[in-house]
């Protein structure tokens, strides 16, 4: 297996490992798993398996298959919002749109990519490693930042919004440290 397929697999194993985690957490936590927590955890691991067969697929039949199955998420999603009779929730119908979006995105984003774009060289390896360590200091810090205020009671932190914060802040962190670094030139 090359490189690029044995990251996205590894990847998306260790997405499947975290969304177990999670329902182990929950589950001794709250001393059971709702209906709500076993249909997002499902679907979360259902779209990386999807995602995994789409990125490492060389056809792109994989990519027309996974762009009308995130279709159909959507549609389905959509569906099961407007019935407020939903089983296993009100979130759930959201949570399928959302998976669906993400799935059609990465799918037509594949199809539309050339093939001189997965061309890496020492460089811009050097560069997304730096970029992705720079971004991760910069999440620590953050995290010992909102621990004293909220320790200290100089600001409530809903843990909520804590987790919304580092969710967003690691990606694009890396994104600007990349632009950064490759606008530079290197590293140093």
């Amino acid at each position: 297996m090359e490189d690029r397929k044995r990251k996205i697999v590894l990847t998306n194993i260790f997405g499947i490992a975290a969304v177990i985690i999670a329902l182990v957490v929950i589950y001794l936590s709250t001393g059971g798993l709702s209906a709500d927590a076993v249909v997002w955890g499902g679907m979360i691991v259902l779209l990386l398996i999807a995602i995994t067969a789409v990125k490492t697929g060389k056809k792109k039949e994989y990519n027309y298959a996974g762009a009308v199955v995130g279709g159909i998420m959507i549609v389905a999603g959509f569906a099961l919002s407007a019935f407020s009779y939903s089983v296993t929730g009100e979130t759930t119908g959201s949570g399928i749109i959302t998976g669906g979006i993400i799935l059609f995105i990465i799918c037509f984003a594949s199809l539309r990519k050339s093939a001189d774009s997965d061309i890496r060289d020492e460089r811009s390896l050097k560069i997304g490693t730096w970029a992705i360590s720079y971004s991760w200091y910069l999440t620590f810090l953050a995290v010992i930042v909102m621990f004293w205020l909220s320790y200290l009671d100089i600001v409530k932190i809903d843990a909520c919004a804590a987790l919304g914060i580092l969710i967003m802040l690691m990606p694009l962190s890396t994104v600007v440290f990349q632009w950064y670094f490759s606008g530079k030139g290197d590293v140093y």
